[in-house]
């Protein structure tokens, strides 16, 4: 009987020290990704990237052709001002202002659509981040994973606590 009580009391006490090295043991690390490299050098938003530069020089194209024939009006009507009687200055004046206004709309259409391209794009990546940074966090054990953006949200982070390199180097090979 005295046996039994000796190793219940063992198996209990080597259960306990298990239970502590267990807390001890466990990874319970806060960690940061710095979201500026991580955009910079994530294949995926180099591509959107990419892309919606080229769609905006599209656009600038649009722009510079509007803005040439400003210009031009400018020009005609700076030439010829004087020679022109008031009804038909008062017509170059208003050619110009409704191609003005012209290109000022165009400009706020195109910045719109751009944003809105912007947004749709880059939701798929940061859905792909976002679920890829939850399932390396419970693979790795981290208690927390946090975000460090260009405004400085994280004044101070001991080394080894920056896992973008590692997020980054995942990412790109998941392809």
């Amino acid at each position: 009987m005295k046996l039994n009580n000796t190793l219940l009391f063992i198996l209990a006490l080597l259960g306990v020290l298990l239970g502590i090295w267990s807390l001890i043991g466990k990874r319970d690390e806060i960690v940061y990704v710095d979201t500026a490299k991580l955009f910079q050098e994530y294949s995926e938003a180099v591509k959107v990237n990419q892309k919606l530069g080229d769609e905006a020089k599209k656009y600038e194209g649009n722009i510079d052709t509007l803005m040439q024939e400003i210009q031009v009006a400018l020009k005609d009507y700076e030439k010829s001002g004087t020679k022109l009687n008031t009804s038909g200055r008062a017509k170059q004046e208003r050619l110009i202002t409704e191609k003005q206004a012209d290109l000022q709309r165009y400009q706020s259409v195109v910045k719109e659509k751009l944003e809105k391209q912007r947004q749709q794009e880059f939701s798929g990546v940061v859905n792909t981040i976002n679920g890829f940074l939850k399932e390396y966090g419970k693979r790795k054990g981290y208690r927390m994973i946090l975000i460090a953006n260009p405004s400085g949200t994280i004044a101070y982070a001991k080394d080894g606590t920056d896992i973008t390199g590692d997020i980054i180097k995942e990412l790109n090979a998941k392809k």
